[in-house]
């Protein structure tokens, strides 16, 4: 089957309901050309499953399997998967972006608790980036990290913050070495020389075209403020 991920045409034939599930609102019914093809053999997924944390089961673990098949031939696009949970916030997406554990998506349920309405989850753990000549655009994918939120929607890249955790809420601006160190070990690993070179060209370019922030927080709702008043005040 098609569907469509970040405006390009992916052909796909997941096996398993889960992801049949998240990929159902992408389904794609016209006549274009599949842009990327993914397909994962049940020989790599059972091998797969070995290196997953305990009690992943073989849905989420080909889920994983064609988010990061995805990312890597995306690469070419312009497009690249960021671990993240992606917010919505009046009309913008802001990517937060952490390490396992540090609690990405616990500070977004901040947000939704103390702003409400104003505010959605678009994608809880990889939404992708494509950029554009002038603009980055975050979209929703069908991959995901277990919370079943996986919307398919697009917004203007406004941000994309790296979370620490601290016992104080601060926000600063990293220097642009920061910023690529992270992003790498937030996207799929390089797999050749071609896809590296392409893919920090990608990094070059969403590094003029949106803003990054590293916030330092707890686990407080005041957390979801003070990332509001600088972050989004600011823009």
């Amino acid at each position: 089957m098609k569907y469509i991920i970040a405006d390009l045409i992916v052909e796909m034939d997941p096996k398993y309901e889960n992801t049949k599930k998240l990929a159902a609102p992408f389904a794609y019914h016209g006549d274009r050309e599949a842009d990327i093809k993914l397909k994962v053999s049940e020989e790599y997924l059972a091998n797969l499953m070995k290196k997953m944390v305990e009690g992943t089961d073989a849905g989420q673990t080909e889920n994983f399997a064609l988010g990061t098949d995805f990312n890597r031939k995306a690469i070419r696009f312009g497009t690249m998967l960021v671990h993240s949970s992606a917010l919505i916030c009046d009309g913008g997406a802001y990517l937060f972006s952490a390490d396992s554990g540090v609690g990405k998506s616990y500070h977004t349920r901040l947000w939704l608790r103390k702003f409400g309405d104003r505010v959605h989850i678009m994608n809880d753990d990889k939404p992708v980036v494509r950029l554009y000549d002038s603009v980055a655009v975050a979209y929703g994918t069908p991959f995901d990290g277990g919370s079943g939120i996986a919307l398919n929607e697009s917004f203007p890249l406004k941000a994309i913050i790296f979370i620490e955790r601290g016992e104080c809420n601060s926000v600063r601006v990293p220097q642009n070495r920061e910023v690529i160190q992270k992003l790498y070990f937030q996207t799929a690993h390089m797999v050749n020389a071609e896809t590296a070179d392409k893919m920090l060209g990608n990094f070059e370019k969403l590094l003029s075209l949106t803003r990054f922030y590293v916030l330092t927080c707890n686990m407080e709702d005041e957390a979801a403020e003070v990332a509001y008043q600088c972050l989004i005040n600011t823009l």
